[in-house]
């Protein structure tokens, strides 16, 4: 893909070098003309000098070219008319962007960017439910909240050690995706019989992650 990314340093700096290991081709827009030399040493890459926002600038860019625009600034006003212009005006099909406010995330969202990142909202999340439920061993929030993933560890006390996920009964919306056993990985089917030690990624809407939780530890006071 072609992909003009704008803003941001370490963020940039890192995407940068992950895409361009992926085969992809990608500009970068920076308003700081010292950091657009650094970027310019490390990547094989173009780098444009200048601000983001305005559209000459997307234009040196080639953002009508572009399959993808990530903006990163850490403006939020910045990178939403950054975005607005990329699709509206130049007609790149897909948008993304980070925000500093978590408020912003629904508002972006209704003004047609593709993908909103709110790392503030989305550590909260995590810190929140690892912090009240010590049974969840990872736990990693999915577009905005709407979806958790869970990782849990099953002891031998567990009510649901040793029997299948068929018989365990786990509610409609809530699925193992995957069990953890030793070094393997298993994709489980009704019939997998859970046992001790297994680590369990659960997917699931946030309502219903303490009722699968009481379901697996088997305690009502989580």
């Amino acid at each position: 893909m072609n992909i003009v990314m704008v803003g941001g340093r370490k963020k940039i700096d890192f995407l940068a070098k992950s895409l361009l290991e992926k085969k992809h081709h990608i500009t970068l827009i920076h308003d700081d003309e010292n950091y657009c030399k650094y970027l310019s040493r490390t990547h094989n890459a173009p780098v444009v000098f200048g601000d983001g926002s305005k559209p000459y600038i997307l234009e040196d860019a080639n953002i009508g070219g572009a399959d993808v625009i990530i903006a990163l600034t850490p403006k939020d006003a910045d990178n939403l008319v950054i975005c607005q212009l990329a699709k509206k005006v130049y007609g790149v099909k897909r948008a993304f962007t980070t925000v500093s406010n978590p408020k912003n995330v629904e508002v972006f969202k209704k003004l047609g960017i593709n993908s909103v990142i709110s790392a503030t909202y989305i550590v909260a999340g995590i810190i929140e439910q690892m912090a009240a439920i010590n049974e969840i061993e990872n736990f990693i929030s999915i577009e905005q909240g709407k979806i958790v993933m869970m990782e849990i560890v099953v002891r031998e006390n567990y009510p649901v050690c040793g029997k299948t996920l068929a018989e365990i009964g786990f509610p409609e919306q809530g699925i193992v995706g995957c069990i953890i056993r030793g070094v393997n990985s298993i994709i489980p089917r009704g019939k997998t019989r859970i046992q001790a030690d297994d680590k369990l990624i659960i997917l699931s809407p946030p309502k219903i992650q303490r009722e699968l939780i009481e379901l697996i530890v088997g305690r009502d006071d989580i």
